[in-house]
């Protein structure tokens, strides 16, 4: 599995340093967080200094259900013609969704994206429901719209659905059915999977997610499709684990969790968030200062990998290299599923749950970890595990 940075506000020299590192393979570029020239200016170096890496743009239709009357926080995205707003009365029809289609190809083909991305809405609370059979549109329509144009490139579909609909696992199975028999398929998916908030810890650990999200992964690349998890994040290990392809975090919280709030709150202001070290014995990530403390009394949370030593200089870690201790970490956990065998990585998956808990278990012994930082997220990683392979009908248990 690859990892791609999900580029977003504050970019810097993150995405260059991750490349040069080779702790990314790629990134998915936010429209609302650079202008039109910015990005073919970015473009056109990345394609010059790096080889073999993904270049795509995420079309962010999403937000355009949000209604231009709710002020939402658009950014850049106004400046990119494509973009307007929708009420979804309008994306009925299918004559206008070939037209947003068609906008947003126009936009990209000029631009060197390795990969074109074609929009979609959200499916905010049931599959069966109108923005459902909106977004299979979107699916269906997509391909023929991209053979208008003269571009070989490969054609990734946005699929964006809401935690909350992978609560029906029956509805879940029947909207896969439909888009996995399409006449003319895309290569595969860029899915999105939006929580209540964009620093809901609990939204996304959760065994409706978990599960589902894994399904989605399962039965798309059992039908031949390759799959970009957009915001995975840590999952990305569990995804990949089943047939995803590609995992994406970026730098800030909310471009770790995917959320429609990022595109409704102000940006600006606001506390700093403290800078935080990912362990990956514990798949978890923990404040600098819980770090430092915790690694003098069990010293097995640390990665022993290269770029430790941005936390573990004395002073303050530098902020903007935080990221990179983050990649590179979510990159070895996906390095550690080397098999195309699902339950041999779901053995290793469930291994790392088990030795989180044992170790959580004894730092609870010397310190309270947190709220961020302690152990609830593992559970529902553990019965996510359980519930897939049982919606999978596997025949093996954990």
């Amino acid at each position: 599995m690859k990892l791609l940075a999900q580029h977003g506000f504050g970019d810097g020299n993150k995405i260059n340093d991750g490349l040069k590192k080779k702790l990314i393979d790629g990134v998915i570029f936010s429209p609302r967080d650079i202008n039109p020239e910015k990005l073919k200016e970015k473009l056109k170096v990345l394609r010059k200094d790096y080889r073999n890496i993904e270049l795509l743009f995420d079309p962010q239709l999403y937000i355009t259900t949000l209604g231009q009357d709710n002020a939402p926080n658009t950014g850049k995205l106004l400046d990119y013609d494509y973009f307007k707003f929708y009420r979804k009365s309008d994306l009925e029809k299918e004559t206008i969704i070939k037209n947003v289609i068609r906008s947003t190809f126009e936009q990209q083909i000029d631009f060197p994206f390795t990969s074109i991305l074609s929009p979609n809405i959200l499916i905010s609370k049931s599959f069966d429901s109108r923005e459902s059979v909106i977004s299979k549109n979107f699916i269906r329509l997509s391909k023929s719209v991209l053979n208008e144009f003269s571009d070989k490139r490969d054609l990734y579909v946005t699929l964006a659905i809401s935690r909350d609909t992978l609560a029906n696992k029956e509805e879940l199975k029947e909207f896969l059915n439909d888009i996995t028999l399409l006449d003319n398929p895309p290569i595969g998916f860029y899915l999105l999977i939006s929580t209540r908030s964009s620093d809901a810890r609990t939204d996304i650990f959760n065994l409706n997610v978990i599960s589902g999200w894994m399904f989605l992964n399962y039965v798309l690349n059992l039908n031949g499709f390759k799959i970009i998890n957009g915001y995975s994040d840590i999952i990305s290990m569990f995804l990949g684990a089943v047939g995803g392809d590609y995992g994406c975090t970026g730098w800030w919280s909310n471009l770790r969790i995917f959320s429609l709030d990022r595109f409704t709150q102000n940006q600006s202001g606001g506390k700093i968030p403290i800078q935080r070290y990912l362990s990956v014995k514990l798949l978890n990530r923990i404040t600098h200062f819980e770090y430092k403390d915790w690694k003098k009394i069990f010293p097995e949370i640390k990665n022993n990998l290269i770029n430790d030593i941005i936390f573990d200089n004395d002073e303050e870690p530098d902020r903007s290299q935080e990221i990179i201790q983050s990649w590179e970490s979510i990159k070895f956990l996906l390095n550690e599923i080397k098999s195309k065998d699902i339950e041999k990585n779901l053995n290793v998956c469930t291994e790392y749950i088990r030795n989180a808990n044992k170790l959580y278990t004894k730092i609870r012994t010397s310190f309270r970890p947190g709220p961020k930082s302690n152990n609830d997220h593992l559970e529902p990683l553990s019965e996510g595990i359980n519930k897939f392979v049982e919606l999978a009908e596997l025949n093996f248990k954990f």
